[in-house]
């Protein structure tokens, strides 16, 4: 038994208020509110404008950026940038201290760039023929003007 959808939405909109999904606006929102609620106890002057930005700053950072939302794309770029940092920087000192592997980050050329398999050919040494019909073999350069007979 199968079942047939005869649905061709690929990509369903998000309903929302200038193009930012609800539910990206309900989240700034809540912790905007607690934000401002927790604030409200230090601070009563500034609360409401410390709970406003609160509520921005996860409104910008939960924006999709390249399909990654962006405050991973940040904590990435500092893991990466902790990784390629040297021990004797700063940020060498932060990344050893929190224990990344650094050595991650060191690319070996011959290992990345060797070849699957070792080359039994030497590609400097090929037969050429001067007409095609002569490579009959297959294993020789023969160079074409035109295809040949019954191909």
């Amino acid at each position: 038994m199968t079942a047939d959808f005869k649905s061709h939405v690929l990509l369903r909109d998000e309903k929302g208020v200038f193009g930012i999904p609800f539910k990206r606006l309900l989240l700034a929102g809540i912790c905007g509110g607690m934000c401002y609620t927790l604030v409200r106890l230090a601070l009563p002057s500034s609360a409401l404008v410390i709970g406003v930005l609160c509520a921005l700053a996860v409104l910008i950072g939960t924006a999709p950026q390249g399909g990654i939302a962006r405050w991973l794309r940040w904590t990435y770029r500092l893991r990466g940038s902790l990784l390629l940092a040297h021990r004797r920087t700063m940020r060498g000192e932060i990344a050893a201290a929190l224990d990344l592997p650094t050595d991650v980050a060191r690319l070996n050329g011959e290992a990345v760039f060797a070849p699957l398999h070792a080359a039994s050919v030497d590609l400097r040494e090929w037969v050429t023929y001067a007409h095609a019909w002569e490579a009959q073999s297959g294993d020789g350069l023969a160079f074409r003007d035109a295809p040949l007979e019954g191909s």
